[in-house]
């Protein structure tokens, strides 16, 4: 297998990313634009000098269980943007995590996905500071330097204004809407196929 900086694939290729909404596949995942694949391990915490192994997501959640590895990433790239996916003590979501990862002029996306406990959360830093962040599904309630940045195209797309009361389809139809706004904004793309069924190079971020 190649390395993980070279694990590459054409937007022609690509899934978009609304698919993750789908309950219980992944947990979480950053997206990062100015570092490789794996420079964004690096950030969000893999020692430096790691040789990545390449493997499924069903062997990081058997070395989870097996208690040898507390947390590990799985990386990839996609265009512009390095992909890692995030297991056990997702690193992403923090604020002082993305600070991190989006330090010396990075730019990064971060999706904490909790459909046991919604909203799920988006948030995108740059250089070190958030920009704008919100709960899917709760596009009313924005914060970060630059809150309203993706307003016009949620208001465009028909996700703003939000009605508290929506349940149900409709609900989730809002939540899909507000994923393609991102995806379109930022041209986010995440390979389905390798990230549930293929093999891609892990870092462990910290040892059991």
């Amino acid at each position: 297998m190649g390395s993980a900086d070279h694990l590459s694939r054409g937007d022609s290729m690509a899934d978009g990313i609304a698919w993750f909404l789908q309950p219980y596949l992944i947990d979480c995942v950053t997206f990062a634009r100015g570092a490789e694949p794996a420079d964004l391990a690096s950030r969000l915490g893999a020692r430096p000098g790691q040789q990545p192994r390449w493997v499924s997501s069903d062997d990081v959640v058997g070395l989870l269980a097996g208690g040898g590895v507390g947390s590990a990433v799985r990386v990839g790239r996609v265009g512009d943007w390095s992909f890692a996916i995030e297991y056990g003590d997702a690193v992403g979501p923090t604020s002082t995590g993305m600070g991190a990862v989006s330090a010396m002029g990075v730019e990064a996306v971060n999706f904490s996905l909790s459909p046991w406990h919604p909203p799920s959360m988006f948030a995108y830093y740059h250089d070190g500071d958030c920009l704008c962040s919100f709960g899917i599904g709760e596009e009313a309630r924005r914060w970060g330097k630059s809150p309203d940045l993706l307003v016009p195209a949620l208001t465009e797309m028909g996700v703003l204004p939000t009605q508290s009361d929506l349940r149900g389809a409709d609900a989730e139809r809002v939540r899909r809407l507000s994923v393609l706004v991102i995806e379109e904004h930022f041209r986010l793309q995440l390979p389905r196929a390798d990230v549930l069924d293929g093999e891609l190079p892990m870092f462990i971020v910290r040892e059991a």
